[in-house]
């Protein structure tokens, strides 16, 4: 535990050190900043008047940034061919990773809760249809399967919650973790329905037209993003906020933190179930690899940490950089992918190191500072 505590403080006297010597920088850059900061806040402040309440006030530059971000992933079919033929593709699966990590965040990040096994949930979600294609009736449509898929995410997040977030400490993140084996392990057990590692390959696409099969994942994902947003900013967000700071405060308040680590849960459940639906008919394909096994979750996690836990929009942020790094920036300069994710991988233990709050965050509280406002 010694050793723990004197590595954080050594990193912090580092990353001290280093604001230090960068403040004369940053300083000139708030002074080239904050005159643009200024002509955009009457935009901003229309905004915060209107939904600031419910999603969160901005500055002029932090409501730019935000405009942008969302303008750019809308209009990618439009002008991805200018960068690269596989942006396309690329933020497709950005996006559905972006709901895992969103899913995640409001559990998880919100509460403390590390949760090992959310990759369960988006399985369950696509084993369902999956088997419903294979043994029920190939003809079945996404209008019938998702809502069964999304509900058989529902039921078995409620099953996972129940009895392990009545626990503390490691043990429900030990749960979780068990949770992935088990579920694993029936799906070799049961290869007879499930195609045991081969999987299930009976699945047709939404649509064989690439922009369209874009729109079918980046909308759901945006429309996620904003309905966990305005959780997260109401006052569940903030009982869900204070358990992971001081669970007995919760207590003390008259409420009950175990109904509200359940209902968080669960309510995780329900988009994580929306994009392993969105990953099958994306993939035309379902197996443990791609969906079940504990590196799915990790990566889940490593998207969170990337942009920053409890924030929503933060994991957004950290999976469509992600992905953008391996697939499309990554790929110019390394050509074996095993160096690739190595990269990536030492990239995140940066930001654990580093930037313990996210590089999401890191931007955000930048530019809220450029006029001294860091909120």
């Amino acid at each position: 535990m010694s050793s723990d505590s004197a590595f954080v403080r050594a990193t912090d006297a580092v990353m001290a050190q280093l604001r230090t010597r960068l403040r004369p920088v940053w300083d000139a850059i708030c002074t080239v900043l904050a005159p643009l900061d200024r002509a955009l806040q009457p935009v901003a402040g229309l905004y915060n008047r209107s939904l600031g309440r419910h999603f969160g006030t901005m500055t002029g530059l932090q409501f730019a940034v935000i405009t942008l971000g969302f303008a750019m992933i809308a209009t990618v079919p439009f002008w991805s061919p200018l960068y690269s033929e596989t942006l396309n593709i690329t933020f497709a699966v950005a996006s559905i990773w972006a709901i895992f990590a969103m899913s995640w965040d409001i559990q998880s990040g919100y509460t403390g809760y590390i949760s090992f096994g959310h990759s369960v949930l988006s399985g369950a979600a696509g084993y369902t249809i999956g088997l419903l294609i294979l043994h029920y009736d190939p003809s079945m449509g996404p209008l019938t399967t998702i809502p069964i898929a999304v509900l058989a995410s529902l039921v078995l997040g409620l099953v996972i919650a129940v009895p392990s977030l009545r626990l503390r400490g490691p043990y429900f993140s030990l749960i979780t973790l068990v949770g992935v084996l088990l579920f694993t392990n029936l799906i070799f057990a049961f290869s007879e329905w499930t195609n045991g590692e081969l999987g299930i390959h009976q699945v047709d696409p939404f649509t064989y037209e690439p922009w369209v099969r874009y729109y079918y994942m980046a909308i759901p994902m945006l429309a996620i993003a904003v309905g966990l947003t305005y959780v997260a900013r109401s006052n569940v967000g903030m009982v869900l906020l204070t358990i992971r700071e001081n669970e007995r405060a919760v207590s003390s308040a008259g409420l009950d933190p175990t109904k509200f680590k359940i209902s968080s849960f669960v309510l995780s459940s329900i988009p994580m179930g929306i994009g392993g639906a969105l990953l099958v008919y994306y993939g035309r394909a379902i197996n443990p690899v791609s969906f079940v096994e504990i590196s799915n979750s990790i990566e889940i996690i490593a998207l969170a940490v990337i942009g920053g836990m409890g924030s929503i929009i933060g994991p957004l942020f950290g999976s469509f950089l992600f992905f953008f790094l391996e697939e499309e920036f990554l790929r110019d300069f390394i050509d074996d992918s095993s160096t690739r994710t190595l990269v990536l991988w030492l990239f995140v233990l940066g930001v654990l190191v580093f930037a313990r709050n996210g590089v999401f965050r890191v931007v955000w509280h930048g530019l809220g500072a450029v006029r001294g406002d860091s909120e």
